[in-house]
């Protein structure tokens, strides 16, 4: 009989655990978790109580690493493993294979337990969040290649003529998934490919999404050197990836409308500032021009020959400037766009919130420059209304000249032969005017006081330095 037979301690302990293993393998134990510690090669140490009670657990590490929440003490649990005794001390304890916690789910458990831990590290704080480029062009997606997510975001995308699009297929549910998604965003980052990552699937249980609730991934949106815009699930779906990214979607459509409607409303400012300036621009000509009629366009001047015309010949070539500073602000403005996008290929914009920094230099930079442009522009203005100032017929008659007309004409007289005695005249000076009546015609003559020319006499240039015409009239 057993009770008579001597045993040694190895061979009553390894009796004891045959017959535990053929009457207590697959048990299930309520208890509290206490004294939770992790070895070296991951194995998992703790107890279960009950009052006074209280059994020692062991989860070796093959077992440990498939729970999906972590241990912690008070914790309510159910525990399913076999009853052993452990050789080397002696000790009962239950091998556990799996556990899951009472009343919240194993997931949402491991779910909030990621949130909290994460959440303490600073990885959703509102101050690491990155704004989008004012300009993302480059989109770089993360998702199932034959998933309708990726369809979706395509089609809204590609309303948009201007935006690349790079798509770095990643499963996104199932085992491996997570190294796969943290992966694709890791290439993306370092490629200088992107502008901005969009991680995007399709609903689904919280199972189906938990790839989006690892670690691995919260971590690889936390140092992707480029905004990240997460579009997971629905509306009511929240993942620790939404957490993390720098701006949420409700869902991978919405992720693809909030780039296009950025590009949009980005491309919008600048054709209104283009607008502005070419209004600008508009009105500075345009007074411009009116000043220049009016040097030029006084009674009795307006219709004053060759030099005049002249003048007009410039101010009409001066009309298309508007249209030509309209094509420089223009061209300035699709330089802007170009030259914001291009900040995001610049390298070394690794560290979070040195793209914007960059770009709000870069942008001032630009500014100053379309600036300088619309300064040269009415500098060249301002250089043409003096020269035509300067051809003004005022100006002539300034350095001593004089038009003379018949009363009622506005052709000046150049010829003394055609006057008749009676004949009223209007003389206009630099500072008024002077009406006269020819009492008397005196042909110009030579050294013998003998006239030398049958031909009209010839009035000097109003615009000649030299010279002058005097012309014998009566003042009255």
């Amino acid at each position: 009989m057993m009770r008579d037979q001597v045993w040694t301690v190895g061979a009553l302990i390894d009796e004891v655990n045959v017959l535990l293993d053929s009457g207590f393998s697959g048990l299930t134990v309520e208890g509290e978790v206490t004294g939770v510690s992790r070895s070296a090669r991951g194995h998992l140490y703790f107890s279960l109580k009950e009052g006074e009670a209280q059994l020692d657990c062991v989860a070796w590490a093959s077992a440990a690493k498939r729970f999906r929440f972590d241990l912690e003490d008070g914790l309510a649990v159910l525990a399913t493993g076999s009853l052993t005794v452990y050789r080397a001390r002696g000790r009962f304890q239950l091998v556990v294979t799996r556990i899951e916690p009472q009343g919240l789910g194993a997931l949402q458990l491991a779910f909030e337990q990621m949130k909290r831990r994460l959440e303490a590290e600073g990885i959703f704080a509102v101050e690491r969040k990155r704004p989008l480029p004012s300009v993302p062009q480059r989109v770089g997606i993360v998702t199932s290649a034959s998933g309708a997510a990726l369809r979706d975001m395509l089609k809204v995308l590609r309303r948009h003529a201007n935006i690349e699009i790079v798509v770095a297929p990643a499963t996104v549910q199932g085992r491996g998934s997570a190294e796969e998604v943290a992966a694709a965003l890791a290439r993306l980052g370092a490629s200088n490919l992107v502008d901005v990552v969009i991680v995007g699937r399709g609903g689904g249980s919280l199972e189906d999404l938990w790839t989006f609730n690892e670690e691995s991934v919260a971590r690889a949106i936390a140092v992707c050197p480029v905004p990240v815009i997460a579009g997971i699930g629905h509306e009511v779906d929240f993942t620790i990836a939404d957490f993390t990214a720098d701006i949420r979607a409700a869902t991978p459509t919405q992720a693809a409308e909030i780039i296009v409607t950025q590009l949009e409303e980005s491309e919008g400012r600048v054709e209104d500032a283009r607008a502005r300036l070419g209004w600008e621009l508009r009105r500075h000509l345009q007074g411009a021009r009116a000043r220049l009629i009016a040097a030029g366009g006084s009674a009795g001047l307006a219709r004053v020959p060759h030099r005049v015309e002249v003048a007009r010949l410039r101010l009409a070539v001066a009309d298309r400037l508007p249209e030509l500073l309209e094509e420089l602000v223009r061209s300035a403005g699709h330089r802007l766009l170009r030259a914001e996008a291009a900040l995001r290929r610049l390298p070394g914009l690794i560290a979070a919130g040195g793209n914007s920094r960059l770009i709000g230099s870069r942008t001032e930079q630009l500014v100053t420059l379309i600036r300088g442009h619309v300064d040269q522009a009415r500098t060249a203005v301002v250089s043409r209304e003096r020269a035509l100032q300067h051809l003004s017929p005022r100006r002539v008659l300034d350095r001593g000249y004089s038009i003379t007309t018949l009363e009622g004409g506005t052709q000046p007289l150049k010829d003394a032969g055609r006057l008749r005695g009676g004949e009223a005249l209007v003389t206009t000076l630099s500072d008024g005017t002077v009406r006269s009546l020819v009492v008397k015609r005196r042909d110009g003559a030579g050294p013998s006081g003998r006239r030398q020319s049958q031909g009209p006499t010839k009035q000097g240039s109003l615009f000649d330095d030299g010279g002058s015409y005097d012309e014998k009239c009566g003042s009255r």
